[in-house]
Formats: C-alpha cells, sequence, structure tokens
C-alpha cells in the first residue's frame, strides 16, 4: 500500500492515528472536571478520547440518564474534549436572561462545530443576521409564501418519479435539494435560487462541516491539527466558503454600491429584494459592510436552516407513514378544510394548520436535530441563584430532549401521538371559553413557539429567530408530500432510525421508503 494511498483512506490512517494516541495520551494526560458528578466518566487514567468516543455513540442516554439521576442539580460528562456542565431545568429562565457577555451561544457555536478547521469562525463573529432574519424575514413571510410554493412544485417535479407505481426512493437524498432550494428563496433570491453552485454549496458545505466536526471531535485538541489535514472533508468548507464569496459576492458589492450611492434600497415590490441577501446589504454597517462577511453569514445560515429542516421534513414523513392512514386523512382533511374555507388557500393557509403543527412539534420532540440545547461558553464566571457555578471558558447547555421527553411534561413520552399538541389546544380553548381572567396563550402549542418544556428552538430572547421561516417552508413541503403523493415503508421494515453523532442527530442517507404518486392528488398550489 503507498503513501498516498494510505493518506486517501481516511479510516486506515485514523485508525493508526487513534492506536497511537491511545498510548501517548494514557501515559502523559488525565481528564480533568468540576466538581459536579460525572455522568459515564472511566478511570481517570483513561483517556479522554475514550470519553469522547463514548459521548459521540451514547450521547443521548447519558445526558438521560443524568437528568434522571440529578434531575435538580448540575451533572457534568466529557464531550469535545472538555468537561461539559449540564445545567438544571430549574436555571433555564437565568441562563436564558444572561447576556452574550457572559455567556455566548456564538461562542458555544463555534466550540461545537471546531469553528477553526470548518471556517464556522469565520461566520459567527457576525451577527447581523440574526437582525436581519428576525426584522426583516419574519415580518415578510405573506410576501414569500407564493415564491416557496412555486419553489417546492419545480423541486418536486424535478427529484420525485412521477410515477402512479410504487417506487423506492431515499428521503434524504430526494429531500436535501428541496431543503436547498426552500432556504434559498428566503436567502438568495431568484438570481441564485437555481444557480447549482448554491445548490451544491447549500448541500454539501453542511455535509462537510458536520463530517468533519463528527470525527475530530473524537480526538484531543493537541492531536486534531495533525488528523485535520489528513480529513479530505476538512479541507472542503473553505473551499466551499471561498465558492461563495466568488458567487454571490459581485452581487452583493453591487448592492453596496447603490445603497452608498442613494441609488438603491430593498422594495417589499420587488422580488429580487425581498431575501436575506439585499436586506443584509442594505443594513450592513462598520466591518459588516464587506461582500465577504455577508457572504460568510449567508452560508450560515444555509448551514442552520438546510440540516434542520431536512431532518424534520423526513422525520414527519416516516412518523406519519408509520402512524397509519388515519393521521394522514386528518391531515389531508383539515388541509382541505382551510382551503375551502374564508379566504381559501393563500399566505395566511399555513398559520391555520393546527393539526400538522402538532404533528411536527410531537415530531421535534422525539427526534430533534440536537438532544441538548440553550448552549453556551462562559466567557466570565457565573453563580446562579442556586449556588451553581459555571467558571470562566466553561461549555454548559440543558438537556432540552430530556426535558422534553419527562413524563412529568409529557405522558407516555415514547408514544409518537401526532394531535398530542392539538388536543392540548383544544382543552386550552375550552378552559379559556370557560375562564373571565383569558390568562395564557394558545400559540403556546404552535412548533415554533418556544415554551418552558418546548427547547427545541431555545428559549427567551436567544430563540432561534428562522423559527417561523422554518416553520413555513417546512409546512409548504408537507402539505405537497401528503397531498399529491402516498408513501410506505418497504416489506417488513418500521420507522426507521436517524444516526446519532455526539450531539446530533441525522437521518440516515441510505434508508429507503416507497413512494407513488397519489392517484386522487388535489394539490393546494
Amino acid at each position: 500500500m503507498s503513501f498516498q494511498h494510505m493518506l486517501d483512506n481516511p479510516y486506515w490512517l485514523l485508525s493508526s492515528i487513534a492506536v497511537a494516541y491511545f498510548g501517548i495520551h494514557a501515559l502523559f494526560l488525565r481528564n480533568r472536571g468540576f466538581k459536579y458528578p460525572s455522568v459515564g466518566a472511566l478511570d481517570a487514567l483513561i483517556p479522554t478520547f475514550v470519553h469522547n468516543v463514548i459521548y459521540a455513540v451514547y450521547a443521548r442516554p447519558l445526558i438521560e440518564r443524568g437528568y434522571r439521576k440529578f434531575r435538580d442539580s448540575a451533572f457534568q460528562l466529557t464531550r469535545n474534549n472538555e468537561p461539559a456542565i449540564i445545567l438544571p431545568h430549574a436555571l433555564l429562565e437565568e441562563l436564558a436572561g444572561l447576556p452574550a457577555t457572559v455567556a455566548s451561544p456564538q461562542a458555544a457555536l463555534g466550540r461545537d462545530l471546531l469553528g477553526h478547521y470548518t471556517g464556522v469562525d469565520q461566520i459567527v463573529e457576525n451577527n447581523l443576521h440574526h437582525y436581519v432574519v428576525q426584522r426583516k424575514l419574519t415580518t415578510r413571510l405573506p410576501r414569500l409564501m407564493p415564491a416557496l410554493e412555486s419553489a417546492v412544485a419545480a423541486a418536486f417535479e424535478e427529484q420525485f418519479p412521477n410515477s402512479d407505481e410504487w417506487t423506492e426512493i431515499r428521503p434524504t437524498e430526494i429531500m436535501g435539494p428541496i431543503s436547498a432550494k426552500v432556504a434559498a428563496v428566503a436567502l438568495v433570491g431568484p438570481d441564485f435560487i437555481d444557480d447549482p453552485t448554491w445548490m451544491d454549496i447549500s448541500v454539501h458545505y453542511t455535509e462537510k462541516v458536520f463530517t468533519t466536526m463528527a470525527i475530530l471531535r473524537l480526538f484531543p485538541t493537541w492531536a486534531q491539527w495533525v488528523v485535520a489535514p489528513l480529513l479530505p472533508t476538512s479541507r472542503a468548507p473553505q473551499r466551499y466558503l471561498s465558492r461563495a464569496r466568488k458567487l454571490l459576492g459581485p452581487r452583493i458589492a453591487e448592492l453596496i454600491a447603490l445603497g452608498d450611492a442613494s441609488e438603491w434600497e430593498p422594495s417589499d415590490d420587488s422580488p429580487r429584494d425581498v431575501n436575506v441577501l439585499a436586506w443584509m446589504a442594505s443594513s450592513a454597517r462598520g466591518r459588516n459592510r464587506d461582500p465577504d462577511v455577508i457572504t460568510q453569514a449567508l452560508v450560515l445560515l444555509a448551514l442552520a436552516s438546510v440540516h434542520t429542516t431536512l431532518l424534520r421534513m423526513v422525520s414527519v414523513l416516516y412518523d406519519v407513514t408509520a402512524a397509519g392512514p388515519e393521521l394522514r386523512d386528518q391531515l389531508f382533511d383539515e388541509m382541505a378544510a382551510v382551503a375551502a374555507g374564508p379566504g381559501g388557500w393563500g399566505p395566511n393557509a399555513y398559520g391555520k394548520l393546527r393539526k400538522l403543527d402538532s404533528v411536527l412539534r410531537e415530531s421535534q420532540r422525539m427526534s430533534p436535530p440536537v438532544v441538548t440545547g440553550m448552549k453556551r461558553v462562559f466567557v466570565r464566571a457565573h453563580t446562579f441563584r442556586d449556588g451553581t457555578h459555571v467558571p470562566a471558558g466553561a461549555s454548559a447547555c440543558m438537556p432540552v430532549h430530556a426535558i422534553e421527553n419527562d413524563e412529568a411534561y409529557t405522558p407516555d413520552p415514547e408514544r409518537f401521538d401526532g394531535l398530542r399538541s392539538f388536543r392540548a389546544s383544544e382543552e386550552w380553548e375550552r378552559r379559556a371559553a370557560g375562564s373571565r381572567s383569558g390568562n395564557g396563550n394558545n400559540n403556546e402549542f404552535l412548533f415554533d413557539t418556544p415554551t418552558l418544556t418546548s427547547l427545541s428552538f431555545g428559549y427567551g430572547k436567544t430563540a432561534c429567530p428562522g423559527r417561523f421561516f422554518a416553520s413555513h417552508a417546512i409546512k409548504v413541503v408537507l402539505v405537497k408530500m401528503f397531498t399529491d403523493y402516498e408513501f410506505r415503508f418497504l416489506p417488513g421494515e418500521g420507522r426507521p432510525k436517524g444516526i446519532m453523532a455526539h450531539e446530533f442527530l441525522f437521518p440516515s442517507p441510505e434508508q429507503k421508503i416507497l413512494v407513488r404518486r397519489n392517484k386522487k392528488a388535489s394539490s393546494f398550489f
């Protein structure tokens, strides 16, 4: 076997490095930690590499075990070469209220995704996209809905088989480009929505970042700089960022120049202007008013949106198929009722799909994109009101999946109950009708509404600003999917499981399902 062949075969190379590392680390290094009880920790002589592997494979059960055992206090486990503090649920609101100067979510994202190797560090320093998504995108969702519907209809024609016979497909393979195209409507607009370079970046930058992260996080910090250059995927994110700059940079520079000359500002009447690229070019100030900085922010948004929307689309497809025809029929009947109701099928129709909202919320509870949340790196030491102390530089988070699946909050949590939140919403309405107080908000049962026990989108002022767009975009895809197509699992198979890598969940790229055109299709767009 030639040396070049070894370099081209990362599995052989990584296994050799792992063996060498194990010996070196066991001889010279020891695990470190905080004063909190450890979950999943082995003997101090066992190298961090082993703890990293254990966490990569068993993160979810380890966190759930710690949550059950130390429900009202903090505990720690080793992940990503360091002990992470898992905070108790009682500290949620206090954690959510801490400013970034004390507990930084941006630093946590960079640390989680190994930003200095994946290019994410260059992106998270810019916070302009939060403002634009929250203040510009969310308020203009009704204007975007026709473009979203057109993009989804075209993407389904391109990706799905046009056959009345049962046909095998790989949902992840088919839904990836659809997810990317949906995101492109909001991020880059009509100039780039069909551009193959942007589609390639949207799908594969995310893939390469997560692959690189999943492998490198097995190794200690001192070994990552040796391993990273040997991974083909570790070089790819920087190449994708470079390609994005070349593709989007000229358009962004043009808009900035026109804006500086007072010859342009985004107009809601121009389809080319109703997108994040245009809003950022108009809103950016100071060092952010740079085509490279804006491009990097757009790539980060693509990273966030494509993975989460793809996982949710595929998961709901599996969940509804596994639940049987009754649930699917109820979803379709709701869509038909909305279409036949006042205003017909229009931009506001998606907000009326309460049963579909409930299915989305239940699906995310059972198969979230990540099992921990509210992640922070503490820039300064902080002592919470209950005495829990987090030193400067430490990582901390909430066990959001364990909280959402706690029987105290979710009865029979192991069972998928698609209409769980819908029934809770109806019960709330009945109680509100008989009460004079009017306390509460029925929106708390919606997919895009974070609550004290529904935390996949975060909580408080740092909750994901793109959750409203994500909710609408996913609904457009699901409406098309469940009205125009029928699905069933391969003979002898049931609801597929996802792939857990560290705290992240991914749909299996090899999983197959059967699909055919619905002979009685009655698509609403």
